[in-house]
């Protein structure tokens, strides 16, 4: 091309026709190129202008990115995070590389890592080059690698913390009950003030008992008993029995199930006890504010979606992939083991746990179980009769 340019002057029409035919092959070339990879690339000028970006790029960060949008590209991207960093690394003609970010997402958090390096011609930087690799589907794998290992680690020590805690538990219960018959002889007064203590001893008793019962709930291999189940009756008996308490704290239950949600095989106990996790957690999030409890079930071909949303506080995206850990928690009174619960019994009903969250304005936990064969002919019937 330099040496066409050197010769120009010398060049007949059809020369100058074949030249630029040339180069408009080459940009186009370079443009298929940079929409094939499946990493995100833009480049901005000097003045932090986007001059060149591929399809992946706008895929990965969900906004479209025009070129020449006559803006710094820090003002094109609604997640704050991003564009404060994007800015501060170009304004201070710095290079970072592999920085990854959480967006929260409609599906759930998207994990992405970015590259800012600047663009050198001649010693000088002529502008930045920007790349971006949607790495969520890896992130989620070492997440839930993380949480398995946990929950194995955890069944080393269940049998020992059981018969080590358990035991010495129900010991001072049987005492407490002693002493309370054996106090009732004393005097009216040191019988009140005393039995008032063991009130307190006894409610101490039975929440550690139900922290050693959670446990070994957490780490022992669920004896599944599979049988037809009715979601959406089994969603409309939790809203009945927590109703009362929960308007008692300001939160209104509101529910839309899809009356083509087939029976699935699942064991009626343990999902029970997954959804109580889900919503006694919703509560909390309102409390004391209040707020509304959603919960919305449909299906497709091969599974059927439960989804529980509040709006509550929220949780914070650098611990959003924490919480189905063993003894993560944000509550001061929580055991941190009930959404450990609700994940291992989605797992053992070959399902899934996925959740979106944005602080301040609630948290959404939609649980996925699979419709087995035998039932699928029941959803499409009940899908040609409506």
């Amino acid at each position: 091309m330099s040496r066409a340019l050197r010769k120009l002057h010398r060049m007949n029409d059809a020369q100058l026709r074949s030249f630029i035919q040339l180069i408009a092959d080459d940009y186009a070339l370079f443009d298929a190129m940079l929409d094939s990879l499946t990493n995100g690339v833009i480049i901005l000028d000097s003045n932090h202008i986007i001059v060149k970006t591929n399809r992946a790029a706008s895929r990965i960060l969900g906004i479209p990115l025009a070129e020449n949008p006559e803006r710094p590209l820090w003002l094109s991207i609604s997640d704050t995070n991003l564009a404060d960093f994007i800015h501060t690394v170009i304004e201070n003609e710095e290079a970072r590389a592999a920085e990854e970010f959480v967006i929260a997402a409609d599906e759930g958090n998207q994990y992405i890592e970015l590259s800012v390096l600047p663009l050198v011609k001649e010693k000088k930087v002529r502008g930045t080059i920007i790349t971006i690799e949607d790495i969520t589907q890896r992130k989620r794998e070492e997440i839930n690698n993380r949480r398995l290992e946990n929950l194995a680690s955890l069944t080393n020590l269940a049998a020992a913390v059981a018969h080590e805690i358990k035991n010495p538990l129900a010991a001072i219960s049987i005492h407490v009950q002693l002493l309370r018959k054996n106090l009732k002889l004393c005097s009216e007064a040191i019988n009140t003030k005393a039995q008032k203590h063991l009130d307190v001893v006894q409610e101490e008793i039975e929440r550690l008992n139900k922290i050693v019962v959670d446990f070994l709930f957490a780490v022992r291999p669920l004896q599944c008993e599979f049988a037809p189940v009715k979601i959406n009756d089994l969603i409309r008996n939790l809203i009945a029995t927590f109703q009362e308490e929960f308007s008692g704290a300001g939160v209104v239950f509101f529910s839309e199930l899809d009356d083509t949600v087939p029976l699935i095989q699942a064991d009626e106990r343990f999902l029970r006890q997954a959804l109580m996790n889900i919503l006694t957690n919703a509560k909390a999030a309102m409390v004391p504010q209040g707020g509304t409890l959603t919960i919305l079930t449909h299906c497709d071909q091969d599974k059927v979606y439960i989804s529980i949303s509040d709006t509550g506080k929220g949780i914070p995206p650098d611990v959003l992939h924490k919480i189905f850990e063993p003894y993560f928690t944000t509550k001061p009174d929580g055991s941190g083991l009930g959404l450990t619960m609700t994940y291992k019994v989605m797992k053992e009903h070959n399902g899934d746990i996925q959740v979106h969250s944005e602080e301040g304005k609630g948290t959404r936990f939609t649980l996925i179980l699979p419709i087995t064969r035998t039932e699928k002919p029941l959803l499409l019937e009940a899908r040609s009769t409506s």
